[in-house]
């Protein structure tokens, strides 16, 4: 039975990672969380050991590992989204990214597989009418994808350097049960949130960019694979390898809710907003045998979870 350590795992896709590992007999799983995280999407899980502390506490969180003879280190912290600014990047080096650099070099030195949830939405760039694949060349455009770019390069520095054992996944766009309807990110869940609430829709630009999106639940089921199936020394990109414009997931999210008004305010577009960008699902999906969700089918899964929980309050 190996010990999966979730760093940052009470998220919305932390939260639905862990789910789906669950009841797995193969894992004892382990969640370490700031004091200030909200845990209210990890209470239903009672097979699950909740520890509280910070990243930059290097001497506990080691001890942590140590302790609990911790196989596997899954790495979601990240306290940025794409329109993030200079100065939550430089919080973001100095609390998560520094931090990490130290928790990386002692997985490689003590043999811990390291798993990183870094970006594929961001880390990119952006390239109209292409499927991105692993072995392109990273080329951010905002602060959020640099930062994952850097722990992307240190990983794979101690991969060379030490023997690292590791996996970095690049998921695109999640969507699904779990995640903030008044976010700060998040197209469908932010739509639905305002159709709900009877309030319009803004649109930042006007409507063509381009991004790849995937229902959490099928996310979930994939990543679960890559890590019970062992690959080590990769990286993937997770996503549906389908493109569409945020105006084409209007039209499939007023077809879903056609019963609800959905009204669109435009506003002037974004600096750090990648026009295209879609994944090549090649690697995964020769890795993982998984029949993902159609767009249609995933938003109309959310819409009916959402509606299910509106009746019930």
């Amino acid at each position: 039975m190996k010990a999966v350590l979730f760093i940052g795992g009470a998220g919305f896709i932390g939260s639905n990672l862990i789910r789906r590992f669950i009841g797995c007999d193969s894992f004892r799983l382990f969640v370490y969380e700031p004091e200030k995280a909200n845990l209210d999407r990890l209470r239903p899980y009672a097979d699950l050991t909740i520890i509280r502390g910070s990243l930059g506490d290097g001497a506990r969180l080691r001890s942590i590992i140590e302790e609990n003879g911790i196989d596997i280190v899954v790495h979601l912290a990240s306290s940025m989204v794409p329109g993030s600014s200079f100065s939550d990047y430089a919080a973001e080096l100095k609390e998560i990214v520094l931090p990490s650099f130290d928790l990386i070099t002692y997985c490689a030195e003590k043999g811990i597989r390291f798993v990183l949830f870094s970006s594929g939405g961001t880390i990119y760039g952006s390239r109209p009418n292409y499927r991105f694949r692993e072995t392109d060349m990273p080329a951010p455009i905002s602060y959020y994808g640099l930062s994952k770019q850097i722990l992307e390069a240190h990983v794979q520095l101690e991969g060379r350097r030490c023997g690292l054992k590791y996996l970095i996944v690049r998921p695109s766009n999640p969507y699904g049960p779990g995640q903030l309807l008044s976010g700060r990110q998040g197209l469908i869940a932010v739509s639905m949130g305002r159709i709900l609430a009877d309030k319009p829709i803004t649109i930042w630009g006007d409507g063509s960019n381009v991004r790849d999106y995937i229902c959490i639940t099928d996310l979930a089921e994939i990543f679960f694979g890559l890590v019970h199936g062992g690959v080590e020394n990769e990286i993937v990109n997770l996503g549906s390898g389908c493109g569409y414009s945020i105006n084409q997931v209007i039209d499939c999210i007023r077809d879903v809710c056609n019963e609800r008004p959905v009204r669109i305010e435009y506003a002037d577009g974004r600096q750090s907003d990648v026009s295209s960008i879609v994944l090549d699902t090649t690697k995964s999906e020769s890795m993982v045998a998984y029949q993902k969700k159609s767009l249609h089918d995933g938003i109309a899964a959310f819409y009916e979870y959402l509606k299910d929980r509106e009746e019930r309050v």
